[in-house]
């Protein structure tokens, strides 16, 4: 089975087009939350209390720690944000990144609000 690839492409200073992946929601209900990240199923399923990733268990929702969105800014180049898992022990679990600020942080509303976990921000500079 194939799946789509989804790409948002971003100019760069200097005329050069950058291909990032997209995170974003394909569907929601009550009892599952489910993903797409570059056109991959990442799904919250709150009955079993299991995130998997294409079909494979990643992470356990007691696991988990927190909802994390990184934002990195470089001067020179455009700026973007990273979704991700931190589970006990410190252990990271990125689920996708985006150029667009606001729709991760509306993933990563959801994802907390299944999980029954909070949203932690960072700001990454100079990467």
């Amino acid at each position: 089975m194939a799946f789509p690839i989804k790409r948002l492409l971003a100019f760069m200073p200097g005329g050069l087009l950058v291909a990032l992946s997209q995170i974003e929601i394909d569907d929601e209900n009550e009892t599952e939350l489910l993903l797409s990240a570059d056109g991959w199923p990442i799904v919250f399923d709150r009955s079993s209390q299991v995130v998997s990733h294409s079909g494979q268990s990643v992470a356990a929702f007691s696991s988990i720690e927190t909802v994390d969105i990184a934002h990195f800014i470089n001067g020179k180049r455009f700026e973007w944000w990273v979704l991700s898992l931190t589970l006990r022990g410190g252990k990271k679990i990125a689920l996708g990144r985006s150029t667009d600020g606001v729709q991760v942080s509306i993933v990563a509303a959801h994802t907390a609000t299944i999980t029954g976990k909070s949203v932690r921000t960072v700001e990454r500079v100079g990467l």
